[in-house]
């Protein structure tokens, strides 16, 4: 077959390239706004980005126990030109800038596509991956995603590139990265890797490696030096001692990682009490199985099709450059393996989103093999071929606006009492509450920040979200406690000073027990209801809160 004069024919024109890229992001950019609510203001982790990137604004760059601010630093450049009483501005400033850093990210996938195939397959990529639901859902929050998908892709397509010396430009992105998602230092040792295995025998290969190391120390170094300065270690992370309890509930307990008498973790305690075999199968085996069920669940509604057919031709792939596909395959296996640990505790899907265009290059594999080449049957004219890859696109088009229709819009009357319960809560509540991951209490931070003594404009990177919130006129403290029961809880509980339980309709994250108390109250005489949305007017918000009565409890159990 000869590949050149398939090629040839197979080019467009610039114009044609421009307008379908422009019509991929403006569609793409159509579904985005669908899941974005501007009338609802931020209110969980993108809350942290927003006030992170207010203080930037007024010369705090304090870096965070546990995330980078690398986001909250690119923010705050927008926010410089915003001067506003109304909180609402800027958390739709914020959105606003992820949805336009994820919509521009489009147009790199379109290039690291075009190191892969001609022209139209580079559009199909593009089109392929600014249709992905889950990406489009995700952009419209205000998190540090879409930045540092731009960042990790631009990094990899200079590394991939046949000059040693974009080593240099794809290094400086890699410590860029570092600034904004403080966990991905994995990447830096991954570009490495794919330098070397790519490009033996190159000239001037080391030296090019040596200065984009430079760089890379001179990017890095600063963040590294300040978190030196506020915590004593420049790569110390808040959870990073407590990862060898075996769960996320305990790394966020207040009987492990949170506690006073928190103690570090390592992987010998872990073996030395569970054994190796539980070792094993707790942070490898069950790392593997949760990113292998993620990486099924998310490749709905499209890819889950393309992507076996794809990882099968990719090893018999004549039309790609066969260190190209080399270099793909080094960083999903590699990138997904630094994660392993990770996914052992936090099978989180947001974890794995940056896979997206790496899968999306050996998914068009198989198309442009049958696009080309046809099967036994058949085979395309110039003609058809266009309209068949318009018609790939389509489908995908049509099967992720399906998709999109069925993520769960914010509900205007649910956020409002959400909303007013929280502030309930800043007004009646004083004291520990178990940490229920319902979403009761979205708004329980926001309500806490507009309440602030000080305006929220200045509000500090180390003041936990909450602006010095003035703890003397109520507040209400979550925390995690560790039991496989109600009775065990409160049992814990009582050491901890736990005063209330909030119930939920919905299943509970970790205590799914704590479900029953809503439904079946009259079991649980020791606690004392105080609210109930249904006796409050509430409509859609289903939740319950209980004070503890610990001298009826401990009488009841001792009986």
């Amino acid at each position: 077959m000869n590949s050149s004069k398939t090629t040839i024919k197979s080019q467009i024109s610039i114009k044609y390239v421009i307008i379908s890229l422009a019509s991929i992001i403006s569609i793409s950019l159509i579904l985005k706004l669908y899941t974005t609510d501007f009338s609802i203001p931020v209110f969980s982790d993108n809350l942290s980005y927003a006030l992170s990137a207010i203080a930037h604004v007024n010369g705090d760059f304090s870096q965070s126990s546990h995330r980078g601010i690398g986001w909250s630093i690119f923010v705050a450049i927008f926010y410089s030109f915003i001067n506003s009483e109304n909180f609402l501005v800027y958390s739709n400033a914020i959105k606003i800038i992820s949805l336009a850093v994820a919509s521009s990210t489009i147009f790199l996938v379109y290039l690291l596509g075009r190191k892969f195939f001609d022209q139209r397959y580079s559009l199909v990529i593009a089109g392929l991956f600014a249709f992905v639901p889950h990406l489009n859902y995700n952009s419209g929050f205000g998190l540090s995603e879409p930045l540092s998908h731009l960042t990790l892709i631009a990094a990899f397509y200079f590394v991939i590139n046949k000059n040693t010396k974009f080593i240099i430009p794809s290094l400086l992105l890699a410590g860029i990265l570092w600034w904004i998602k403080f966990n991905e230092i994995f990447v830096l040792f991954i570009l490495i890797i794919i330098y070397f295995v790519t490009k033996r025998n190159s000239p001037n290969l080391y030296r090019n490696l040596f200065i984009g190391i430079l760089i890379f120390l001179a990017v890095v170094s600063p963040m590294l030096y300040d978190r030196y300065e506020q915590f004593g270690d420049p790569f110390f992370n808040a959870y990073s001692p407590y990862i060898f309890t075996g769960s996320w509930e305990k790394i966020i307990s207040i009987e492990v990682g949170h506690g006073q008498e928190s103690q570090t973790t390592t992987a010998f305690d872990f073996i030395d009490e569970n054994g190796l075999l539980s070792f094993f199968q707790t942070f490898f085996l069950n790392g593997i199985y949760n990113i292998l069920s993620v990486l099924w669940k998310i490749s709905f509604p499209y890819l889950f099709i393309l992507i076996p057919f794809g990882i099968i031709f990719s090893f018999r792939a004549f039309d790609q450059d066969k260190k190209l596909i080399l270099a793909n395959w080094l960083f999903i296996i590699l990138s997904l393996g630094s994660l392993i640990l990770v996914f052992s505790l936090i099978p989180d899907q947001r974890h794995l989103y940056y896979i997206f265009p790496f899968l999306i290059i050996f998914c068009t594999i198989p198309i442009q093999r049958v696009t080309e080449y046809g099967l036994s049957t058949f085979s395309f004219s110039q003609k058809q071929k266009s309209i068949f890859l318009v018609i790939v696109v389509a489908i995908a088009l049509v099967l992720s606006a399906w998709f999109t229709l069925r993520y769960d819009v914010s509900d205007p009357l649910l956020e409002n009492e959400k909303y007013e319960f929280a502030e309930y809560v800043a007004q009646n509540f004083d004291g520990n509450s178990l940490r229920e991951f319902g979403i009761s209490l979205d708004y329980l931070n926001l309500v806490y920040v507009e309440n602030s003594p000080e305006s929220f404009k200045n509000c500090k990177v180390g003041s936990k979200e909450l602006c010095n919130y003035d703890k003397s006129n109520g507040y209400l403290n979550r925390i995690t406690i560790i039991g496989n029961s109600v009775e065990e809880i409160i049992t814990k509980g009582e050491t901890y000073d736990l005063k209330y339980i909030i119930a939920n309709k919905e299943k509970n994250v970790f205590h799914g027990f704590i479900d029953d108390i809503y439904h079946h109250e009259e079991k649980y005489p020791y606690l004392k209801k105080i609210f109930d949305s249904s006796n409050q007017g509430f409509e859609k918000l289903k939740i319950k809160v209980f004070e503890i009565d610990y001298k009826k409890f401990n009488k009841l159990l001792n009986e």
